[in-house]
């Protein structure tokens, strides 16, 4: 049993077994007449003197082992070996400076791997072979790092955050195995298109619709087939069917039953006196940032130079500058009070009108019906309903432009008979939404269907409707053209890079902010 649980000790002599509460004690010795001296070969059975070395172990039920090992130090035989002397290590035992065994250390690197510093560290403290979370590091950093060779033939690209919206890292991937093959430190041209110089062989290249990425293939390897991944193809789409239906908002409100011309006549009077100087606020500011924005991109500056000149985000200015009015740039204005809280609406009307006016109380209520977001975003719900001074409606009477574009772009069988009917009916009022909801069936069928000989066809759809939305994505598809193909006729995607890319998130959790690149990048593609 002994030998079955230490078969790594079966070379030296085990003198004594200790057992208390802090663990197993192990004294032994090494028994060898001779050893051979790590540098230059040379054996040597001549003895110049002997220490004890304390090497932690795997932990045996529970318990942290300890071996107080002798071990001793040889004379070297060889005159022009520059050291006299040498120490004789035990094969599955020792290592050179090392107060750890071998199958310890190969079990916290696993474990460090999977878990970075902190948590790996905690972990390794239950399974009784505490260490600290600075030692997994080193650990980690001191494994030998993987070299890409040839690129694979059908190769995955995509870009991850190493700190968000700051610093961008490329991960690569070969799509038949799921391999990683190598992690790129930004998500430039330049930088892709070196590596790909450099590792040749790619004949089929995966990727997002970045402009950086495709450049970085048509320069490098222009005889590469490029492939849009099919996700990306249909956000693409859903992001202009949004803006259409924010658009045609007015078609959004459904028809009461029975309508009252008195009832009408005072309320959309109190509406536009309270909706009206927030909106042409938001209007007037909206065209000033549109000719901004256009003003300097025009001109041929950066967005992010554009961003830092005027003080806005850069994901903001990227909105502005492909927008060609300033209409289209308004994409989700005014649903957002809706957002998260929408699905509480109903609850929040119905404990206003029990005569629950406390924000801070309601928004303790539905956060424990699960809702996430703040109390500000609660407060400014219901400051309406507080400064009309009547009840609370039962429920809302208008689809928000979040729920109407979800029924446009959501599978048919995945929509009930209630969400059916309230989109025969929102098409019904607008023939321009119907128009948008063939074109996006009509895509569904073509992605389905594999039939990416269809693509010129749709694009002249779509730009037949008039809508600029539709026509925005048709011109950005049609300079994509080949690779968009590609994408709606092969079976290739980039999924499993996208997976991968989820996967360095956790690994970012983990790790605290105490990953730099290098660690991050040994993580990334050494783990299992």
């Amino acid at each position: 049993m002994f030998s079955t649980a230490f078969s790594h000790l079966t070379s030296v002599v085990v003198e004594e077994v200790m057992v208390d509460d802090e663990g197993v004690g192990l004294v032994a010795r090494t028994v060898t007449r001779e050893a051979a001296r790590p540098g230059c070969g040379s054996v040597s059975g001549r003895v110049h003197g002997g220490y004890r070395r304390r090497l932690a172990d795997l932990a045996v039920a529970g318990r942290k082992v300890v071996i107080d090992l002798l071990v001793r130090r040889f004379l070297c035989p060889a005159s022009a070996c520059g050291r006299r002397t040498f120490v004789e290590q035990v094969d599955g035992l020792t290592e050179r400076f090392a107060r750890r065994t071998p199958s310890l250390r190969r079990t916290l690197e696993k474990i460090a791997l999977a878990l970075a510093g902190r948590p790996a560290a905690r972990l390794a403290r239950h399974l009784a072979a505490p260490t600290t979370a600075n030692s997994l590091l080193r650990l980690v950093r001191r494994l030998p790092d993987k070299q890409a060779g040839a690129a694979p033939r059908v190769l995955g690209v995509d870009d991850c955050a190493l700190k968000k919206g700051h610093v961008y890292g490329t991960i690569i991937l070969d799509m038949e195995t799921g391999e990683r093959v190598d992690v790129l430190p930004d998500r430039t041209t330049d930088t892709l298109a070196a590596w790909l110089r450099a590792h040749p062989g790619a004949e089929i290249v995966c990727r997002d619709r970045a402009s950086a990425y495709a450049e970085a293939v048509c320069t490098a390897c222009p005889e590469a087939i490029q492939v849009a991944d099919r996700f990306h193809l249909w956000k693409n789409l859903c992001e202009p069917v949004e803006k259409c239906v924010a658009t045609h908002r007015s078609c959004l409100a459904e028809p009461t039953e029975d309508p009252s011309a008195d009832a009408t006549a005072t309320h959309e009077p109190e509406a536009a006196d309270r909706e009206a100087p927030a909106q042409g606020l938001r209007a007037i500011q909206r065209r000033e940032r549109h000719a901004a924005v256009h003003a300097l991109h025009d001109k041929g500056v950066q967005i992010q130079v554009i961003a830092e000149t005027l003080g806005l985000d850069r994901k903001t200015v990227r909105r502005y500058a492909h927008a060609a009015t300033p209409d289209e740039a308004s994409l989700g204005t005014g649903s957002r009070s809706y957002g998260q809280i929408h699905a509480y609406t109903p609850y929040l009307h119905r404990r206003w009108s029990e005569g629950c006016t406390d924000a801070a109380r309601l928004h303790a209520e539905i956060v424990e019906l699960g809702y996430r977001g703040s109390k500000r975003t609660v407060r400014r719900h219901l400051q309406e309903i507080r400064a009309s001074g009547k009840p609370a409606p039962d429920k809302p009477k208008e689809l928000t432009v979040r729920k109407a574009t979800w029924l446009i772009t959501a599978h048919p069988d995945k929509i009930n008979e209630s969400n059916t009917l309230k989109l025969k009916q929102l098409l019904a009022r607008c023939p321009e939404l119907e128009a948008v909801t063939d074109c996006v069936r009509a895509f569904a069928q073509m992605m389905t269907e594999r039939r990416g000989g269809d693509l010129d066809k749709w694009l002249t759809d779509a730009e037949y409707t008039g809508l600029q939305p539709l026509r925005s994505l048709a011109r950005g598809l049609r300079q994509d053209f080949d690779a968009v193909t590609a994408g709606l006729t092969l079976e290739w995607s980039s999924g499993k890079v996208e997976g991968n890319v989820n996967r360095v998130k956790r690994i970012k959790r983990d790790g605290y902010g105490w990953a730099g690149f290098d660690l991050l990048r040994r993580q990334i593609l050494l783990a299992d």
